[in-house]
Order: C-alpha cells, then structure tokens, then sequence
C-alpha cells in the first residue's frame, strides 16, 4: 500500500523529531511543532495506520511512537531533505587537499578522523592488510567494579577486543592506568622483542595490579598473531557513548565484535564486491539494523568505496538507528568529491603536456 502524501508528511516529521531528541513522539508534540496543521484526532489515526503499516512502533508505557527499520528505509530513499555543509565541516575536508595520492595510509587515517568529526558518529574503513606482530594501540573501558574491555588496535587498523576479569576491585583509574602503561611500553613495538626490562616496567606501572601483566601480553599476542586479513580501522567509538542507545558498554563491547575476525564479520554489513580502483562502486549505501540483529540491533551504516591510489577502501559512518542520515550522506558524499579530487590530481593524464587522450 502505498503512502499518501499525508502520511508521508507525518512519519517524515516523526522521524526528523526523533532523530533530533531521541524521544517517542506523540500527536500532541507534532500538532504543536506547527510542522503538520491537521486536528490532533486526525493525526492519531494517521499514525496508528502507519503503525498498522509497520512504519510506526509503539514502545511500552508510551504514548508516543518510535520509526521501525521500515519507516528508516523509506525515509532514506524517499523522504529524506537536504542537508547543507557548514563552513566548518568544508574546512576540515580542505585538509585532505595537502596530502598526495601516493600518501595513501595518512589521506584514509585524516579522512576517517574527519568523517568522525564532521558527524559525531562512529567512522570506520576496511581495507586489505598484511600480518604484523605489533600493535599499534591500546584502548580500556571500565565495565564493572572487577572486569575491563581490552581494545588492541593492530597496525593494519583490525580490532581485537578482549573481555578482561581481573580477580580483584578496579575501578575507572585503574584502567586509565593501564592502558597508559600497555601504550607507553608496548605500543608500536614488535612484541617478539619484548624483554624482561620491560615487563619489569609494566609490573612497576601497574603497582597493585601486576599480577594483570603477563595475561595482558599473552592476549596482545595472540591479537597480534591474528591480526593478518581486512584491515579494519574505527575512529570515534567513543562518540556512540554519548547516545542513549550506546551508554551500556556492555552494548559497545558487543558492537566492537563485527569489527574483529579480520574484517570477516563487518564484510556481512558492508556486502559490496572487491576488484580494481575503476570498478569501485561509490554509489552511497545504508545499512539499518532490526531488532533482530545481535550486534547492531539500534544501530545503523553509511558507506561507500572509493579508490585510493591502487585499491579501494570502504569509508563508512557508524551511528545509532536515529542516525541524521542527512548529515552522514551529505559527509560521505563531500569526501567522496574531495577524494576524486585528489585522483585527478595526481592523474598523469591530467596534467598539461600529456595529450590527456585515453589510453
């Protein structure tokens, strides 16, 4: 059935509400938005057909209704408004103007930090990548009074992350001091070179929790070991945090999951074929999650692939079911111009004094 342009001016301001807040929307809060001049009766019934429909869920103990993954999809391909990118987010893409094509590894790691940036979500980027038995960087949540998540961030950007039951009382500090140790020390070094000088630093660095040391190697070892596969790299995890639906980090940690096993599990969100630079297909796509779905029940994925130098790279935009799909389109979008940008560039074809013919 199709929608009429009613409905279809009711859910899309359901949506743009509860994006925006975060809180179940009612015929009383859009009557008085002035965004929709229609009677408070009329709009209850609207929305309880577009609940009928399975556009409009209705949480418990709420008189309000909440968009299902349907009324996502339909507003990503259907409903969704432009989007206009402030000066400060083009000024952080003109950073990418003074890398060269052939710094590939600093223009994907600048582009995923802006994207993060331009957004407030999570970013990531999966390229192909070779083993190597360091890591690269240590990150540490506190989850309860006497257990932590270890997050190791391999140098091809896979992510390891490992459930970790001290045994005794820690708390937000103790973890801080942690990872602070496990950087200074081990960070960016081969692990096969790690002597007994520097374990005897960590055990110092760790004071009262030493005995957490050798546990801690043994897993950043076995991280490093299996760290060959996709390069799997996340920037601003920590952003997702500041969402509703991401303050549990026991939500987080399983959200983590889908970035370990090589890029293998990511690869089911992202289904997009591999081949050569020219066949990248930079069309814009969107992942949203159901209910169903064990790891990102609340969440949802914008991406892309875009050639950069010989290969191409998924750039995606990670954020909460009620992500501002405007804002990560538009985001991608831009980058993906800045990107092509560069390409031209540093084409030789392009340059004056080539015929510029096809080759």
């Amino acid at each position: 059935m199709e929608l009429s342009e009613r409905k279809m001016r009711i859910l899309k301001s359901i949506i743009d509400e509860y994006i925006d807040n975060g809180e179940p929307v009612g015929s009383k809060h859009l009557m008085q938005s002035g965004n929709i001049s229609l009677s408070p009766a009329t709009i209850r019934n609207e929305m309880s057909e577009l609940e009928e429909m399975g556009y409009l869920d209705k949480p418990h103990a709420s008189a309000g209704r909440i968009p299902s993954s349907s009324a996502y999809r339909f507003y990503v391909d259907e409903l969704m408004s432009s989007y206009k990118t402030s000066f400060e987010q083009l000024e952080l893409l003109n950073e990418l103007t003074r890398f060269k094509m052939d710094e590939m590894d600093k223009i994907v790691t600048k582009a995923r930090s802006i994207m993060s940036r331009m957004t407030n979500y999570a970013s990531i980027t999966v390229e192909e990548s070779t083993n190597d038995s360091v890591v690269q960087r240590f990150e540490a949540l506190l989850i309860d009074s006497s257990s932590m998540l270890l997050v190791m961030v391999m140098p091809d950007g896979s992510i390891n992350s490992k459930h970790v039951n001290t045994g005794v009382a820690i708390d937000a500090d103790d973890v801080e001091r942690i990872k602070n140790a496990l950087n200074t020390v081990l960070a960016g070094r081969s692990l096969g070179n790690v002597s007994l000088p520097d374990i005897m630093r960590l055990e110092e660095m760790f004071g009262d929790l030493r005995l957490l040391v050798n546990p801690l190697l043994r897993m950043a070892y076995e991280a490093a070991e299996g760290s060959d596969g996709r390069s799997v790299e996340v920037d601003g995890i920590t952003n997702l945090l500041s969402y509703p639906e991401f303050r549990n980090v026991e939500k987080v940690k399983d959200l983590l999951e889908i970035f370990e096993q090589n890029g293998e599990a990511i690869m089911d969100y992202l289904p997009m074929a591999k081949g050569a630079p020219d066949d990248a297909d930079t069309k814009l796509k969107v992942y949203i999650s159901d209910e169903d779905d064990p790891l990102l029940s609340d969440a949802s994925i914008v991406f892309c692939s875009l050639p950069v130098g010989r290969k191409n790279t998924i750039f995606g935009i990670l954020g909460p079911r009620r992500m501002d799909y405007k804002k990560a389109t538009v985001a991608l979008t831009r980058l993906a111009q800045t990107m092509k940008s560069l390409s031209d560039k540093s084409d030789p074809s392009e340059s004056p004094g080539n015929g510029g013919g096809e080759v």
